[in-house]
């Protein structure tokens, strides 16, 4: 479980994430929902262990995870900015992941590979937006995490293989009893998937809900008027 209390992170006289608090716990899904510059890859890098938080405080299973190895070998997180060495085909990234993660399953990885059709000798440059994506998110299940983010990781996926990516999320979370977090400018893109949703603006949590309350307490009304309305 993943406990954060009264976040905050400035930058400078900008304030990225102020006050926040939640819950994940293991086993959920985690959407969050936000614009450009809600905060939300500042929370990721935070509960990465990339970031220290200015204030509050970001514990896993009881334990921080800045500068905590033990915590951030249990975790894998997808930017929205891949990163993969240059030039590097599939089957060297899986060298490196494997290199610092004992848990990475080349089976797994080289059965995804497959199922997507992806060319695993073929360098990671060459590839699509979309493409790029599918590698470097089959490549993170393979680790195997306890906990996984993802951060915008739907763009640029044709809606088929965004929907396989989403199954595969799910099952992994199933299977394992893991924990993902997944960020999106999108509500819709992400109410199919989660158990869990937050909606963060301007750095500060709105709203944080289960998928199931939110769909029933929330309503959209549309009225008409037989007679000019002046609001």
């Amino acid at each position: 479980m993943i406990q954060v209390e009264n976040l905050t992170k400035k930058f400078d006289t900008y304030t990225a994430l102020k006050n926040i608090s939640c819950t994940i716990e293991d086993g959920c899904i985690y959407g969050m929902v936000g614009s450009n510059g809600a905060g939300k890859s500042t929370f990721l890098r935070i509960l990465s262990g990339v970031y220290k938080a200015d204030s509050g405080t970001v514990t896993m299973d009881g334990k921080p995870i800045y500068e905590n190895p033990a915590s951030k070998g249990q975790i894998a997180f997808i930017p929205d900015d891949l990163y993969y060495i240059n030039g590097a085909n599939m089957d060297r990234m899986a060298a490196l992941y494997q290199s610092l993660y004992p848990c990475f399953n080349r089976e797994k990885y080289e059965g995804l590979a497959k199922e997507l059709g992806l060319d695993r000798k073929k360098s990671i440059n060459t590839f699509s937006k979309g493409m790029r994506r599918q590698a470097i998110t089959i490549l993170t299940l393979a680790v195997c995490p306890k906990y996984i983010f993802f951060d915008e990781t739907f763009d640029g996926m044709d809606p088929v293989v965004r929907s396989y990516i989403k199954g595969l999320i799910c099952q992994d979370v199933l299977d394992r009893g893991a924990a993902a977090i997944i960020t999106s400018h999108s509500l819709r893109e992400l109410e199919d998937t989660c158990d869990q949703l937050a909606l963060l603006h301007r750095g500060g949590l709105v709203l944080e809900s289960d998928i199931q309350h939110l769909k029933t307490s929330q309503f959209k009304i549309q009225i008409a008027f037989h007679e000019a309305y002046d609001q």
